[in-house]
């Protein structure tokens, strides 16, 4: 049965704006200008696919060369304790919406039917959010987007061109080959209609960015600014590559994923990205040791973190085309760059019931070609969430802590970094800011819509010492997995469990030792928060048996 079962008085709080958390006094945040350039400037944002915290060089990969990626990031600040949902949709209806995935309608993503059809669990992005192309849009801004969509599939109600898209390009749902399949399947989307012929040779990644410089192109003369989404669906399973990227990494993966963990940790502490008291010495085991596996076994694991190497040395290779683009037709040195990951790297089996379609060829010569299927495996989830734990599904860090940066208009020192606690949702917050756009409590169509939950984080790009959400707590839930922060403090309940577990994350950020019976005062007083959090916005739980 459902444990705290809030179905009327939270839809009301919902579009009331949540008034019960607001005497509570978890933070609202209004939209304050900066002081706005004359001419407005342009936003680029960049949303990538179940990455690893460590996968390109400025966050201490070294073993794929992100040379276009790495650039930016080093001009930009670096956001170390960023956050997101748990999984893909969630995450995308916080950053389109500026407030909680719940408030946005994707409370579940596949988890818990009975959810489906309450207030909360739309499984849609919703009406009562204005997002971020629309407000952008009222504004006066071209709005662009070309990759993952994942946030609704009804021609007319909610794919990217009714929900504030001048143009689009889209896959709609979660995931699908990288290559054309050539099903006659309706995926993709485009200026707001399902398509099904794809153009010739497609591959996802090059035809998202020509796809956006194509938009771009096309009004760059006209004196209005942009908004442009890129939201590529690589290294999202399943493991495709370009023929001529295939092989490019084979043997550098040998060793295994223990000591990838080992030097990916090394590297992201060299590069600062690591929180002071990030235990480096151990690696995180969902799977079986390297030095267990069977030479076979081994074998297979080696080529599908070959394959995923390839996939994110492509998608920088890509990035680079379009940062050339802005660079030679004078537009990025207007425009605020803002990238992160939407969620911890994608763990469980490399094949798993996706990958048994006869029209599937997992033969181990083929694997990485158009007609194969694979992902890259718990192993090297392991080490790429590494020291952080767990991986995508958990709202532990190793899910949830991703990658992340802004790029000034006038990148001065490089190599900048913040640790202030961020999540998806500051994301609109911080581009209405920089854009002087303020905070509107109704729709294009008059109709009420929620305040925007997140915060401005544009103060740190002048001072990256500033605690953004200093004495705040965030609270989050995807599926019954739940979650609330608040300055060094954390408490994490998983779907499968009723307890919570307590965390100080300053001294122990890898989460592993729960507080919870030491510090019984700490854990009342967070969870109270979470439950006002929960009522006011209509969260569902199912009691979990537990021994």
């Amino acid at each position: 049965m459902f444990r705290n079962l809030w179905l009327v008085m939270g839809m009301g709080l919902l579009l009331l704006g949540c008034s019960a958390e607001e005497s509570a006094k978890e933070p609202t945040q209004k939209i304050f200008a900066t002081e706005v350039p004359a001419k407005r400037p342009n936003f680029l944002l960049i949303t990538t696919d179940d990455m690893g915290y460590t996968d390109f060089g400025a966050f201490g990969g070294r073993d794929i060369p992100t040379p276009n990626f790495d650039g930016l990031a080093m001009e930009s600040v670096r956001l170390s304790n960023f956050h997101v949902s748990t999984v893909c949709s969630p995450t995308r209806s916080m950053l389109m919406s500026g407030t909680g995935n719940h408030e946005a309608g994707k409370g579940q993503q596949r988890v818990f039917e009975e959810f489906l059809g309450n207030p909360g669990y739309e499984g849609t992005i919703v009406d009562r959010i204005a997002t971020m192309p629309e407000r952008l849009a009222a504004a006066g801004y071209h709005t662009y987007m070309a990759g993952k969509w994942h946030l609704g599939n009804e021609t007319g109600t909610n794919l990217p061109g009714d929900r504030g898209f001048e143009r689009s390009f889209a896959l709609a749902q979660g995931s699908y080959d990288h290559f054309d399949p050539m099903l006659g399947e309706s995926v993709y989307t485009e200026d707001g209609q399902m398509i099904v012929d794809l153009p010739d040779n497609f591959y996802s990644t090059t035809v998202y960015v020509d796809k956006i410089i194509s938009y771009l192109q096309s009004n760059e003369s006209d004196g209005e600014p942009f908004f442009a989404w890129l939201a590529p669906t690589a290294p999202h399973w399943p493991l495709q590559v370009l023929p001529e990227w295939m092989g490019r990494f084979a043997g550098i993966y040998d060793a295994g994923y223990d000591a990838l963990c080992v030097a990916r940790q090394q590297g992201a502490m060299e590069a600062g990205v690591l929180p002071e008291g990030a235990d480096t010495s151990i690696c995180p085991e969902e799977t079986v040791p390297w030095a267990e596996l069977s030479e076979d076994e081994r074998k297979l694991n080696s080529r599908a973190m070959e394959l995923y190497a390839s996939m994110v040395a492509h998608l920088d290779s890509e990035f680079g085309r379009l940062f050339t683009y802005l660079r030679e037709s004078g537009q990025l040195e207007n425009t605020y760059v803002i990238y992160h990951n939407d969620n911890g790297p994608d763990g469980g089996e490399i094949f798993d019931e996706r990958s048994e379609p006869e029209r599937f060829n997992n033969s181990f010569d083929n694997l990485g070609n158009r007609d194969s299927w694979m992902a890259v495996g718990q192993g090297w989830a392991d080490a790429q969430s590494a020291p952080f734990r767990g991986s995508k599904g958990s709202q532990f860090e190793g899910g949830t802590r991703v990658s992340a940066f802004i790029r000034p208009l006038n990148p001065g020192e490089s190599g900048r970094i913040s640790d202030s606690l961020l999540t998806v949702m500051d994301v609109l917050p911080t581009i209405m800011d920089l854009a002087g756009i303020e905070e509107s409590t109704v729709n294009a169509t008059g109709s009420a819509v929620l305040p925007i939950r997140g915060k401005s984080f544009a103060s740190l790009l002048t001072n990256t010492d500033q605690a953004i959400h200093q004495d705040e707590y965030i609270a989050l839930d995807m599926g019954g997995d739940s979650v609330l922060m608040e300055n060094n403090w954390r408490i994490v309940r998983p779907a499968s469990a009723n307890h919570w577990e307590l965390f100080n994350m300053a001294v122990d950020p890898s989460e592993t030792t729960d507080l919870s019976a030491e510090e019984p005062e700490m854990l009342a007083d967070l969870v109270s928060k979470y439950e006002v959090h929960a009522q006011a916005t209509g969260i569902l739980r199912i009691d979990m048996d537990e021994e």
